[in-house]
């Protein structure tokens, strides 16, 4: 929660010194370099074909969504665009429900509503 949190200022900050493609490939070449160093020095992995198509798709989605939401920054403010980004979780809750059969209890959808609430004031 603190990296995320952190990460729109640094992004908005770095915006004013670099243009936003090049933050998004700096991005994900810094973290591939720094997730292949834990990768290659963890004994726990398990690789699948379906698993990796899987991953390209989840790859594509990262990609689209991480130049959505930087340049969205660069233009935008970061008290709007992050709470709006964060209106993601709404998809991924009806996705887990609906796909993955998750259930949820009258304490999770309250706390759904508001965060939807709070997101929605906080980007006004």
């Amino acid at each position: 929660m603190l990296s995320f949190g952190l990460v729109g200022i640094v992004y908005k900050i770095a915006l004013s010194r670099i243009d936003y493609i090049s933050l998004v490939f700096f991005v994900y070449l810094f973290s591939t370099i720094l997730t292949a160093v834990i990768w290659f020095t963890s004994a726990d992995k398990k690789i699948t074909t379906s698993g990796l198509l899987l991953t390209f798709l989840a790859s594509v989605l990262a990609v689209v969504g991480m130049l959505s939401y930087v340049y969205a920054l660069k233009y935008g403010k970061v008290v709007i665009v992050v709470p709006i980004r964060n209106l993601a979780l709404l998809i991924t809750v009806v996705l887990a429900v609906t796909i993955l059969k998750e259930e949820l209890s009258f304490e999770k959808v309250m706390g759904i509503v508001l965060a939807v609430i709070s997101l929605i004031l906080l980007s006004k």
